[in-house]
C-alpha cells in the first residue's frame, strides 16, 4: 500500500514539473514576440518619419517636432510696354533686375506667391503690353529664377488675351519651369478639375486659383477658373480641404483702383471660410486693400489679404505703384494643430523716371530707370519722380489701408 502511494506522488510531481516548464516556455515565447513586434513597429515608424522630405533641401523632416513654413506673397506682375522696354538687353530681356532691391526681404521664405497678370507666350504670339498682354518667355523664367516666385497664379482677366493656344503655351512653359505649383489657367477641362498639391517641410498644401472674369469671351470656359462657377469653386476647395494640411486660395477680384473691399469679395470670403480655406491671397484691384483674419461660427480661421496691389508695373497713379510683400508663418504642431501667425507687410514702391514734358506729351515709352524699391528705402527715387510725395506719407497710406491686424515693416 505504501509503494502505491509513493508511485502516485511521483507521477503528480512529474506532471506538475512538465506543466511548469510548458507555462515558462509560453511566457518566454510571447515575451519575445512582443519585443520583436514593438521593435518592428518602432522601426517602421522611424522609416515613416524618414520619408518626409523637405522639398527645398531634400533632407529628412522629423514629424515629431513642429513643422514650420514661411510664406511670402506679392501682387500683380504686369509686363507693360515700358517694363518690357526697360528689360530689353542687346539680344534678350532681363526682368530679374527689377527685384534686386527687394529680394533679400523675402529670401528666407519657403513659398513665394506671385500673380503673373497676362501671358508669357513669347514672340510667336507677338510681344505686347496693355491692353492685350503677352510678354517674352523670359518674363516667366525671370519671375521663377530671378524673383524667386514658386507659387504662381494665372487666373486673371488678361490670361486669355491672345487666345487659347497662347494661354496653353504660357501654362506649358510654367510647367517646364517646375515651381511648387501653378493654378488658374488650364489647357483642357480635365486640368481644370485638378487641385495643385505640394509639400514643404512635412506640410502638405492644396492650392487653387480663381478669377472674377476673363476679358476674352471667345476662348473655352475651361481655360480660366472663374469663381462665379460656384460648383467648380466648391468642388476644388472641398477636395483641397480633405487632402491637405493647408488650403491656399488665390482670388483675382475686386474693383480696380479701389482700396475698399467690395460686397462680392466679402461674400466670396464667407464661402471660402465655410469651405475650410486657410489663406486667401487677393489680387486684381492694382492698389492695396486690407488684411484680416476671419472666423466662422464653427471656429475655423482664414487669413485674408484682399489685395496686395501691384508689384511690377508702370501704371500712372502713385497708389498703383505702392505694393508690398505679405509675410506669414505656417506651423503644424505635434498634434497636427495648424496656426498661421507673424503676419507682416513690407510696402514697396515701383519707380520710373519721366520728365514733366514727356508726361504732358503722353510719351509712355520715354519712362526709364524702372526699378522696385522697399518703400522705406525709396527717398531718393521718390524725389526723382513726378509724384510729389514722401516715404512718411506713403507708409501711412499703407498702414491705414492694410489695417491693424498686420505689422507693417
Amino acid at each position: 500500500m505504501k509503494l502505491k502511494t509513493k508511485h502516485i506522488s511521483f507521477r503528480a510531481r512529474a506532471i506538475i514539473l512538465v506543466s511548469f516548464l510548458i507555462v515558462v516556455s509560453l511566457i518566454i515565447f510571447f515575451a519575445y514576440g512582443f519585443m520583436t513586434n514593438n521593435n518592428s513597429s518602432q522601426s517602421s515608424r522611424n522609416q515613416d518619419i524618414a520619408v518626409l522630405k523637405d522639398t527645398k533641401t531634400g533632407s529628412s523632416v522629423d514629424a515629431i517636432s513642429d513643422r514650420v513654413v514661411k510664406l511670402s506673397a506679392m501682387g500683380d506682375m504686369l509686363a507693360h510696354d515700358t517694363i518690357i522696354a526697360n528689360a530689353k538687353t542687346n539680344n534678350s530681356y532681363d526682368f530679374s533686375k527689377f527685384f534686386t532691391n527687394i529680394k533679400s526681404s523675402y529670401a528666407n521664405a519657403d513659398i513665394v506667391f506671385c500673380n503673373q497678370e497676362g501671358l508669357s507666350s513669347g514672340e510667336d504670339y507677338g510681344i505686347s503690353g496693355y491692353p492685350v498682354f503677352n510678354a517674352p518667355k523670359q518674363f516667366a523664367y525671370d519671375l521663377k529664377n530671378g524673383a524667386g516666385c514658386n507659387l504662381i497664379n494665372l487666373a486673371n482677366n488678361h490670361i486669355g488675351d491672345k487666345g487659347s493656344a497662347a494661354l496653353g503655351s504660357t501654362v506649358d512653359y510654367w510647367n517646364e519651369l517646375k515651381p511648387l505649383g501653378v493654378s488658374g489657367a488650364n489647357i483642357n477641362s480635365k486640368d481644370q478639375n485638378k487641385v495643385v498639391y505640394f509639400e514643404v517641410n512635412g506640410i502638405k498644401f492644396g492650392f487653387v486659383a480663381f478669377a472674377d472674369f476673363n476679358n476674352n469671351k471667345s476662348i473655352p470656359s475651361y481655360n480660366v477658373n472663374i469663381y462665379h462657377d460656384q460648383s467648380l469653386l466648391q468642388k476644388l476647395v472641398k477636395e483641397a480641404r480633405a487632402k491637405s494640411d493647408v488650403v491656399i486660395v488665390s482670388m483675382h477680384w475686386g474693383v480696380e483702383d479701389s482700396n475698399y473691399v467690395s460686397s462680392d469679395q466679402i461674400n466670396q470670403v464667407g464661402t471660402l471660410n465655410s469651405l475650410g480655406a486657410d489663406i486667401v491671397i487677393g489680387t486684381g484691384p492694382h492698389v492695396l486693400q486690407k488684411a484680416e483674419i476671419i472666423k466662422s461660427k464653427q471656429g475655423h480661421k482664414t487669413v485674408v489679404w484682399y489685395s496686395l496691389g501691384n508689384m511690377l508695373s508702370s501704371q500712372l497713379n502713385i497708389k498703383q505703384l505702392i505694393g508690398g510683400i505679405a509675410n506669414m508663418e505656417i506651423k503644424l504642431d505635434t498634434k497636427n494643430a495648424l496656426s498661421i501667425s507673424k503676419l507682416s507687410f513690407t510696402p514697396t514702391y515701383m519707380h520710373y523716371e519721366w520728365t514733366a514734358q514727356e508726361a504732358a506729351n503722353g510719351d509712355l515709352l520715354k519712362r526709364k530707370n524702372a526699378m522696385i524699391y522697399l518703400l522705406k528705402d525709396a527717398e531718393k527715387p521718390l524725389q526723382k519722380s513726378l509724384f510729389g510725395t514722401t516715404i512718411t506719407a506713403e507708409m501711412q497710406y499703407a498702414r491705414d489701408t492694410i489695417g491693424n491686424q498686420v505689422t507693417i515693416e
